[in-house]
């Protein structure tokens, strides 16, 4: 397993440290890494440990950044990575396009809380996002649509044996108080200043060091803490060191540590670092400080920008050595439990592990229903090629009743009719990209399923090359002559899947029956495809005259008549006609309902529309009417489907409105005497 770490650059910094650690730990257990950064001061341990590093300006924040793009794919083939780790936004938004088209898993690590939505959306797009407090989380959760199963928290560590515990009857000789961190107006240096004020009143000899390094953009706000120190009157007292290598060294002098940040820190490693070394610690009462902080118990937390209660703090474990005692045992006591470089890191590996080894694939096919039906055999021989991958449908609301209990797919996602507009599409693809997708198979294959599958950004996306289809990252020529089921498996072979066999197939489901059948020989006729394709419907005379030909010569046998909504007024006067009515079920049940209802007939006859394939996948023996339709590219062979068509020279016209005739002239050629002798064999 190969794994490329991608961060802004190699300095001062709880991520840098945590780096550092991380390709050291690895480096003997089968995991190696290699790190990409600007450079910077830890470069060099890094060679010294034998880790490969890349030098690329990805800390820039800039639009310009993006044309490293090329050059990050670049060193991904070279280095065979499995896997980038992202740490930062911009260094983000490269590797996410530079692993797309590639066999390399994009993964995230959030250590920050991010407040630009659009800069920093690309950190909730890896397969998992990595977050090193609950905070962190949460926010990744509700501001970035996260979901929870992407999710890992995993905080940041410490390694025991390089700090070392010290016990704080031995530090109560030390006049030093540290506070660790880059010099940033976030860090709330100047209340910490302030507030220290009060501790030199008491003891003029105590001193406050101050670790960490300012960038050019900071420097401004370095001169603004130097000038309170001057007009305090404390520059004997306090002092900036910048850059420190060995924080350990720091720690182990120091009678206090103090975080004074004023906004949410994402972790505050530094805090278990000095519950490892024995300094008790007081920290801002805010993000990842609460969680590791219990107040009194392990540490003290002070209300953020209050200089008061912040010298308030220090002096109460200046003159009460015996509690601060208390703090540090206790503290030493939860990082053992809770922060172990070791523990933290195997949690690290194992998220390697599953990102590997877990396939996330989307198949699209939102409409319309018999499309639906005919794709059920792919999902299948998805599932069997790829039986640990979580499979996702994309398909229309209205259609989600019918997927009850579906065994091939793990998650149903569903559009509504408008979802061809293009704020729709928009706001839908952000959504989906947020799924993190390997593989986006599209079967819907229009102009809005190829833009979906192109903007959701999965790794590949395939599908066939007719509209838009040159969006998509693998494509093949659409091939009209064949049947769905080729159809699709054309689209799957560039997956290397194929269909074991070519047949519609149906579940089990846990829909309960949602209308009372007799107990009798049941037929189901479906009286109209849709209220478009009025060319499609066999006319209702004819229907008729079959549904007396069936009380007439089928005793015991019950008619039902199936369709939807629209399809009752056509029920009600088919009915009128007959001196005894059929069972209506139309518009009476909803799609899991109507299988259900389907599995009990004995026969099915209907014209060309979703109901077929169905009845067909059911299993159930299906009579099919054809008219402007070609059944040969509209139907899969089989030996429960019985197909009529009658061939005239304006045959197959695939006209919503025959040209000829009220309903529909080849349909009329169809004669329900013929249907029937068709409907009584099957009855033997």
């Amino acid at each position: 397993m190969r794994i490329m770490q991608i961060l802004p650059a190699m300095n001062i910094g709880g991520i840098e440290r945590g780096v550092i650690d991380l390709v050291k730990y690895f480096k003997d257990r089968g995991v190696d890494n290699i790190v990409v950064s600007s450079g910077g001061r830890l470069v060099e341990e890094l060679e010294k440990q034998g880790i490969t590093h890349y030098k690329l300006p990805v800390h820039r924040k800039s639009i310009f950044s993006l044309l490293y793009i090329r050059k990050l794919r670049e060193i991904i083939r070279k280095e065979n990575i499995d896997i980038v780790h992202a740490r930062s936004r911009v260094p983000a938004w490269i590797s996410f396009f530079a692993t797309r088209t590639t066999q390399t898993h994009f993964i995230t690590t959030a250590h920050g809380v991010y407040k630009s939505p659009l800069s920093s959306d690309v950190m909730g797009w890896g397969k998992y996002v990595i977050c090193p407090s609950k905070v962190v989380a949460r926010h990744m959760k509700e501001q970035f649509g996260v979901s929870d199963e992407k999710i890992k928290v995993i905080p940041r560590w410490v390694d025991l044996a390089k700090f070392n515990f010290c016990d704080y009857q031995s530090r109560a000789q030390s006049n030093l108080i540290v506070s660790i961190g880059r010099i940033s107006s976030t860090k709330g240096y100047e209340y910490l200043i302030e507030g220290f004020r009060r501790v030199v009143r008491f003891n003029p000899y105590f001193k406050l060091k101050i670790i960490g390094s300012a960038d050019k953009s900071k420097l401004r706000y370095l001169d603004y803490l130097k000038s309170l120190v001057s007009r305090f009157s404390l520059n004997y007292n306090v002092e900036f060191i910048g850059f420190k290598k060995d924080i350990e060294d720091a720690l182990s002098k120091a009678r206090v540590l103090i975080a004074p940040s004023v906004i949410e820190e994402s972790f505050g490693r530094v805090v278990i670092e000095a519950f490892a070394c024995g300094v008790p610690v007081i920290a801002s009462n805010l993000g990842g400080f609460k969680e590791i902080i219990e107040q009194g118990k392990d540490g003290i937390l002070v209300e953020p920008k209050n200089s008061e209660a912040i010298g308030q703090a220090i002096l109460q474990l200046v003159k009460d050595p015996q509690y601060a005692q208390r703090l540090t045992e206790c503290a030493r006591r939860k990082v053992e439990r809770f922060y172990a470089s070791e523990q933290c890191l195997d949690e690290t590996k194992k998220v390697y592990e599953s990102t590997i080894s877990g396939l996330n694939i989307l198949v699209v096919k939102i409409s319309s229903l018999g499309d639906l039906i005919l794709s059920f055999p792919s999902l299948k021989a998805i599932r069997q090629a790829y039986p640990k991958a979580k499979i996702s449908l994309l398909t229309s609301r209205k259609y989600y009743s019918l997927l009850d209990g579906c065994p091939y797919v793990d998650k149903i996602i569903t559009v509504e009719d408008n979802y061809k507009k293009f704020t729709n599409l928009c706001k839908l693809s952000k959504n989906l990209r947020r799924e993190s997708f390997d593989y986006i198979i599209d079967f819907q294959n229009n102009h809005a399923s190829h833009l979906i599958s192109f903007l959701s950004f999965g790794r590949y996306s395939f599908g066939y090359s007719l509209r838009w289809g040159k969006l998509l990252s693998n494509r093949i020529t659409c091939k009209r002559n064949l049947d769905p089921l080729s159809s699709q498996e054309s689209i799957l072979e560039l997956l290397g899947v194929r269909l074991k066999e070519k047949k519609l197939i149906f579940w089990e489901t846990n829909n309960r029956a949602e209308v009372n059948l007799p107990e009798a020989n049941l037929i189901g006729i479906n009286i109209a495809a849709s209220s478009r394709w009025v060319s499609k419907n066999w006319p209702a005379r004819h229907i008729v005259r079959l549904i007396e030909l069936i009380q007439k010569n089928l005793p015991g046998t019950k008619v039902l008549l199936f369709g939807e909504e629209q399809s009752k007024k056509l029920a009600t006067e088919i009915e009128a006609a007959l001196k005894i009515p059929p069972i209506s079920l139309c518009g009476k049940t909803t799609l899991g309902g109507l299988a259900q209802a389907l599995r009990r007939l004995k026969v099915f006859i209907t014209p060309d529309t979703a109901t077929l394939h169905l009845a067909m996948a059911i299993g159930i023996p299906v009579v099919a009417l054809f008219g402007p339709t070609d059944p040969s590219r509209h139907t899969v062979e089989a030996s429960n489907l019985s197909t009529f068509c009658q061939k005239l020279p304006c045959s197959f016209c695939y006209k919503p409105k025959c040209k000829f005739s009220e309903s529909s002239l080849c349909l009329e050629k169809i004669t329900p005497q013929e249907v029937f002798n068709k409907l009584r064999s099957l009855f033997k």
